[in-house]
């Protein structure tokens, strides 16, 4: 199975993250115009270690030797496409939302 999930954010910035479960791992492609994003490398493994999150994990040795600014969504959304590929979120929920946003209620 794949997992691709896309990223418009308010950088300007556009990124497909695509996981594909491989036995115990996650394979995870990045296609970004992020030049950021390119220096955290743009396919890497995932185990599951890696997925419970924490200071020991792969997105964590990335953030430390390449760092994003806190508002990037990408980390979040790379475990988001690697929690469904391994059934640890619901692909028909996720079907059904469509999309998860950030809305910008009220900016004064």
């Amino acid at each position: 199975m794949v997992t691709e999930l896309s990223l418009n954010t308010i950088c300007g910035h556009t990124t497909k993250i695509i996981a594909t479960k491989e036995g115990k791992n996650t394979h995870v492609h990045i296609k970004t115009t992020c030049e950021k994003l390119r220096k955290w490398g743009t396919h890497f493994d995932m185990g599951m270690k890696d997925l419970m999150g924490g200071p020991e994990t792969l997105l964590a040795q990335k953030m430390a030797e390449a760092p994003l600014t806190p508002t990037c969504l990408v980390p979040a959304a790379i475990m988001n496409a690697c929690w469904l590929e391994n059934g640890m979120i619901s692909k028909n929920l996720a079907r059904e939302m469509g999309k998860m946003e950030i809305i910008f209620d009220k900016l004064e």
